[in-house]
């Protein structure tokens, strides 16, 4: 779901349901707010390309196992350095922050590994884009709350974590509201047809995708006003040159990277076919943020792959 700062200020809310004081010597506090932001290392995976951060971005650092691991060995460190507290109160505090990061990132849409290693899917609820300003704002003033009156820290963190969680409850009622109104204004029987994403940067508006008979829809919807933004021809699965881009590295990369990705094949003038893939998850500026292009011989064999990591930018060239 969040930025970095986001997740310290809830680790910090559950470490003042502990009782301990907002010190930076006590190993409570740290342990729940260091743990809270400590998954969000991964980012070092940045060194080697934005395309090998994007694939191992809440990969297996934010799984089960490893955030159990990391709090064990950061509460293991903080116990060392600071043993005024028992070990294992520190750990289940620490744990507490390193789990509470994990949950909260499934609320994005880009997800996160939990169960790895038993499965590589990147769960999500698509209820958040990158942060929220009402999660940002009630943890916040929890925190001022409490530095200018301790004594009523833990109210006031819990009613921050249970405002935000009625928050979210009503956030996820209202995205099932707008599922239903827009299967109806389009006809789609089934609602699983309609799928509903938050949008980029607008943290009140909502995307969707229109599954339909013969093209997909993506478009925004404010204030209560649906708009189509694209309309993409439907998969043909059995167009040999879609075939056999689904079988390229590219397709893996989309595969592992998005739940909802679409594939649309361009001819050229010689009869040279380029497949074009795009994550319809993130759409900025009038266009789909990350896409790729599939190139195929006259023969219909790829030539080469390139991925987009971001629009208008050299894209990266895949090893084939």
């Amino acid at each position: 779901m969040l930025d970095p700062l986001t997740h310290g200020l809830i680790g910090i809310a559950f470490s003042s349901l502990s009782g301990h004081p907002l010190q930076l010597n006590d190993p409570v506090f740290l342990g729940c707010t260091l743990g809270a932001m400590l998954p969000d290392l991964d980012i070092i995976a940045h060194v080697k390309g934005r395309l090998n951060y994007l694939l191992n971005h809440r990969g297996a650092s934010h799984s089960l196992i490893a955030l159990t691991t990391s709090a064990l060995g950061l509460s293991s460190a903080l116990y060392f350095l600071f043993p005024t507290t028992s070990w294992s109160t520190v750990f289940i505090w620490t744990l507490i922050g390193t789990m509470s990061h994990g949950i909260f990132d499934l609320l994005n849409s880009y997800g996160a590994e939990l169960l790895w290693p038993f499965s590589k899917k990147k769960i999500t609820l698509d209820m958040i884009m990158l942060t929220d300003p009402v999660v940002l704002g009630l943890v916040f003033l929890s925190l001022i709350t409490s530095l200018i009156k301790p004594e009523i820290a833990r109210t006031s963190s819990l009613s921050a974590i249970l405002l935000s969680a009625v928050y979210l409850g009503l956030r996820y009622l209202g995205k099932l509201e707008i599922r239903d109104r827009l299967a109806n204004a389009y006809n789609l029987e089934d609602k699983e047809h309609v799928k509903i994403i938050p949008a980029m940067y607008h943290p009140f508006t909502w995307n969707f995708l229109l599954f339909q008979k013969e093209q997909v829809s993506f478009g925004t919807i404010r204030h209560q006003v649906p708009a189509i933004c694209r309309v993409l021809p439907k998969v043909n699965g059995d167009n040999p040159s879609v075939a056999n881009a689904l079988e390229g590295n590219l397709a893996e990369i989309f595969n592992q990277f998005t739940p909802y990705y679409h594939v649309i094949a361009h001819y050229k003038d010689n009869e040279e076919c380029v497949v074009e893939f795009l994550d319809l998850r993130y759409w900025a500026k009038g266009d789909f943020i990350y896409t790729g292009n599939v190139y195929l011989t006259l023969e219909g064999e790829i030539s080469h792959e390139i991925f987009h990591p971001l629009p208008n930018q050299k894209g990266v060239q895949l090893s084939y």
